[in-house]
């Protein structure tokens, strides 16, 4: 059982990004373990960073949820996205390696 933080944020693309150029700015919940939401934080940050993304603000509110629950949040949240989504294993497995997993972007240009 691994716990997993939600932690929403609105971004901005920087100079050399992963976000289209043609875009400016989005939404984004990273998932991410942690002993508790500060840290879990702080990773989100500098993998946002590291991928060209701006955090301009963690919004509210943080959530936690255990990594084996990715199937049904991913069913109950992000249904249309699920496609583009990492499987169980995929989560679970990146999860455990201590990589942040993006939920889908909400940009706007």
């Amino acid at each position: 059982m691994t716990k997993v933080f939600i932690i929403p944020f609105h971004v901005k693309r920087m100079e050399t990004s992963i976000m289209p150029s043609n875009l400016k700015a989005a939404y984004v919940s990273c998932y991410v373990a942690g002993d508790n939401y500060i840290e879990a934080s702080e990773k989100s940050l500098k993998k946002l960073i590291s991928d060209g993304l701006h955090p301009e603000e963690i919004l509210q509110p943080i959530h936690v949820m255990d990594s084996k629950d990715w199937t049904r949040h991913v069913d109950e949240k992000w249904n249309a996205f699920s496609a583009s989504l990492p499987t169980q294993a995929e989560f679970e497995k990146a999860i455990k390696e201590g990589q942040i997993v993006y939920g889908p972007f909400g940009s706007y240009s």
